[in-house]
Order: structure tokens, then C-alpha cells, then sequence
């Protein structure tokens, strides 16, 4: 397949959803399928510029969103863009955003006719407070988040969320598209212990004054008002006080990171809380080893890669208990949970000071995360994407089979398209060698396209004679 990854955040912005994107492009890309990622320019530019070639990265033309700085934006259509998707001959767009650059996929898909999928990555609901810094909170509400939600994803032909809670949450605000529940895949492999020296780590603890007797409870991510990390912080006097060796490292920038270092200030703690910055994402594995367990306070994760990066790394996880978390952890088996804040000091003190739990939880943890291959992401991605391409072919279809007989009346509005929970049979094949590469890829895909449409066709012939039939009954 040509695949189209349309997405307003790449790197080098480091978040969850740019490591998503780079870890399906390449596992795709190792699939045999040909991806290639658009995002918004970095800088203002005149014209659509492709610059990367693995994978392929083209840069849309984009200006600062005044609304929420310091994002960028673009117009929700460019005809450069159909024709570049056209001339690469796109199977199928898959959306990454819910904003510019997604409005620009949906306007594409229309324009070309293509089959779209969508990844709803963010509860966006919890994140209105910035739009001009929360000065029209009371204007843009959680609830009109809900409701733009709705109205977008009931657009795409399928959707793609990382967890249950996820896809509870659309169905509760009305979206009534297929959805398939896939957690973004991780590969473990930069983040395993073994691949870092011990005076390479040592001379990175030593760069921030972390002494070989001390702690390190680590936290590593944007640093942002909805990640809550103000609250651990809060936790600090308490956690130094059962447990005195102990220092708190937050890895990451972001517009709350000001404000928590005064927090730090106030509280008297400034030398118990290390703020290294932002680093680069080539080296976040070796900054995992400077941890001795992660600690997250946040509920507005849809799935939290970081959870993932930190268990592949070995660390013992400290997370609060919420939807998003409860398929990945164990409490007391391969994590500890917590539902308040005061629990914390607890739960730290009961790691550090005995060494055999915390192996423990190191060893569950990292047999837990291996099953989250980048692998298996990209095969349950690819089932979503056949499922979406057989769906899209069927629906043209049956449109084309009742041009002026159903098309506008209540009869077609009514009919009812095969739920994503039989999609299922369109994808079932004999069983080939996969390895040819893209030719084979192509052929599945192809095959299954035809049988959606002899399936399609032969449904729209039954609802015209169930008509006939029904009109001679009266």
C-alpha cells in the first residue's frame, strides 16, 4: 500500500504522538509498504518540501496558530497537496489530528475519493485551557470539545484509538464510526539497559549533581499543566522525609516548567527537585537509566508512551490508577498504583528500601512490554487499514448501484453497512509468503478490494428487489 500519514506535530517535537508516528512509519515501511509523512512546516514557507527521505517527510506551508501558541497552522485545503498525494498514488490517508492538517487529510480524501483512517490520540476535553492561555475557558468549554470530537470523528471511514477508555469516551459523545482499539506499539530495544556503558551514565548523573548514594524518582515528558506533575512536587517534603536519599529529575520542557520551579522554591525543596531540560530523543533511552523508578501523576493520558519507554528501560512504575493505565499494569505485580497523592511517600519508600521488590517489578515490567512490539502495531494497523479500504469500496458501491433510485431516500439512509466486528471476513486470504515484499502487499490488498466490491454490487441488487417485491406487496 501507498500510505499517507497527515500529522501537524514531527520531529523534533518530542510528545507521544511523534514517537507513534516514527514507530509505525517504520514498521510499515519494514512490512513492505511505501509511507510517506506530511507535517506542518517548521518555519514560514512558500511552497511543500520534502525533507527526509527515511522515512519520506513533506513539510506543508504553515503560519503561527494565534489561538494557541507557539503551535503552527495551515488552510484546511491545498490543491498542491491532492496533487502530490495523487502523483504518489495514496491507498490511504491516515489522519494523526484533529485540527489543520486533519481537516486538510479529510478535505484530500473527499477530493480524491480515498478511504481515512484517524487516530484520536489526545482527550481533548482536558485540554482547552490552552487556547490563549485559558483566557476563554469560560467560552471554549470541555463540552464543545466533546462535541467537535463527535462531529470530526464521524467523518473518517475508521478510527483508531490506543484503549478502551478511549473509544468509551467517543462512543459516550456520539461517534458511531468503526473503531479498533490498538496500543501504540514500542520498540523496546533503545531503551534496554544493556545498551548503555556505566561510565556513560555516570558522567550524565554527575552533569546534574546526582551523587552514587542518592535515588532518582524520574519524571520525563512535556512538562504541562494537565501532566500533573505540580502534584508530585507537592509530594516531595513528604517523600524526603521517609526516604532522605531521595531526588526528584524531571526530563522535558514545556510552558508549566517556569511555574513548577517556583512551586519548588516556595516549598523549600529546590535542591530535592532536578529540572534537566528538554533532551534530544536520540538520546531519552540513556536518560531512563538515570532513573531508579518513574512516577507519573497524570489522568489525561490516552495511553502514556512514556509508561511504556520507562518499563522497556526497567524501571519500577509509580502511576496513578485510571482506564488508560488498567490493561497495562498490575499493581503490586509489574507497577504500584495509587488513587491520592499521599499514597506517594508510601509507595516510594516501599520500593527503595527493599531492593529484591524492585527487581521484581523491574523483571515484570519488562516481560509486560515486550508484548507491545512495534510489530504487532503495525499487523493490527494494517488489518484496520484493509478493513477501512473493503468498507470505503463498499459504500461506493452500493452508491453507485442506486444512483437516482435509493441515493436520496429513506430506504438508503436506512441500510446498514457490515459492523467493524465482521469486517473480519473480507481480509481472509490463503496463506502466502509475505516476504516478496511490496508486489505481494499490493495483491492482498487488490484481492480483498474486488471482494468488497462483488459483495457491495450483490447487496444493492437484493435492497432493489426487497423494494420490488415490497412495492407489490401493497
Amino acid at each position: 500500500m501507498n500510505i499517507a500519514i497527515i500529522t501537524d506535530t514531527y520531529f523534533p517535537d518530542i510528545n507521544g504522538v511523534t514517537s507513534s508516528i516514527y514507530t509505525l512509519a517504520l514498521a510499515l515501511r519494514k512490512r513492505g509498504h511505501r509511507v510517506y509523512i506530511f507535517a506542518t512546516s517548521e518555519t514560514n514557507s512558500p511552497v511543500i518540501r520534502r525533507v527526509s527521505k527515511h522515512p519520506p517527510v513533506f513539510r506543508i506551508p504553515s503560519f503561527p496558530m494565534l489561538l494557541v501558541r507557539p503551535y503552527r497552522t495551515t488552510m484546511p485545503y491545498s490543491l498542491r497537496l491532492v496533487q502530490i498525494l495523487k502523483r504518489l498514488k495514496i491507498d490511504i490517508i491516515h489522519t494523526q489530528t484533529e485540527f489543520s492538517m486533519g481537516l486538510i487529510g479529510l478535505s484530500s480524501s473527499m477530493t480524491l475519493h480515498l478511504p481515512i483512517v484517524h487516530t484520536y490520540h489526545t482527550m481533548l476535553e482536558d485540554y482547552t485551557h490552552y487556547i490563549l492561555n485559558g483566557k476563554v475557558k469560560n467560552i471554549i468549554t470541555p463540552d464543545m470539545a466533546k462535541k467537535f470530537s463527535k462531529t470530526f470523528c464521524n467523518v473518517p471511514t475508521g478510527l483508531i484509538v490506543p484503549t478502551e477508555k478511549v473509544k468509551n469516551a467517543l462512543r459516550e459523545y456520539g461517534v458511531v464510526k468503526p473503531i479498533y482499539v490498538i496500543p501504540t506499539g514500542i520498540d523496546v530495544s533503545p531503551f534496554n539497559r544493556s545498551n548503555f556503558d556505566k561510565n556513560e551514565i555516570d558522567a550524565l548523573k554527575e552533569k546534574y549533581g546526582i551523587r552514587p548514594e542518592e535515588k532518582i524518582l524520574l519524571s520525563l515528558g512535556r512538562v504541562a499543566k494537565e501532566k500533573s506533575i505540580d502534584r508530585i512536587i507537592d509530594q516531595v517534603p513528604k517523600i524526603c522525609e521517609k526516604s532522605p536519599n531521595v531526588r526528584v529529575l524531571i526530563v522535558g520542557d514545556g510552558p508549566a516548567l517556569q511555574g513548577l520551579k517556583d512551586q519548588a522554591e516556595k516549598l523549600h525543596v529546590s535542591d530535592k527537585v532536578i529540572f534537566a531540560g528538554a533532551a534530544p530523543y536520540a538520546e531519552i533511552g540513556k536518560y531512563y537509566q538515570l532513573g531508579d523508578a518513574f512516577i507519573s501523576c497524570s489522568t489525561s493520558e490516552t495511553q502514556g508512551l512514556t509508561y511504556y519507554e520507562a518499563m522497556a528501560a526497567g524501571l519500577p512504575v509509580i502511576a496513578r490508577k485510571d482506564d488508560a493505565v488498567n490493561e497495562l499494569f498490575q499493581d503490586g505485580v509489574n507497577a504500584r498504583l495509587f488513587k491520592d497523592e499521599s499514597e506517594i511517600a508510601d509507595i516510594v519508600s516501599d520500593i527503595f528500601k527493599d531492593p529484591v521488590t524492585a527487581e521484581r517489578y523491574s523483571v515484570n515490567a519488562e516481560k509486560t512490554v515486550a508484548s507491545f512490539s512495534a510489530e504487532t502495531f503495525a499487523v493490527r494497523v494494517e488489518e484496520a487499514y484493509m478493513n477501512a479500504i473493503a468498507r470505503h469500496v463498499r459504500e461506493k458501491a452500493i452508491r453507485r448501484a442506486n444512483v437516482g433510485k435509493l441515493h436520496l431516500s429513506r430506504k438508503y439512509k436506512s441500510v446498514k453497512l457490515v459492523p467493524p466486528e465482521e469486517d473480519s471476513h473480507f481480509l481472509k486470504e490463503e496463506e502466502e509468503d509475505r516476504k516478496g515484499g511490496f508486489s505481494g502487499v499490493k495483491k492482498v490488498v487488490a484481492g480483498n478490494a474486488r471482494k468488497a466490491y462483488h459483495t457491495a454490487y450483490r447487496y444493492a441488487q437484493l435492497i432493489r428487489v426487497g423494494k420490488k417485491i415490497s412495492k407489490r406487496g401493497h
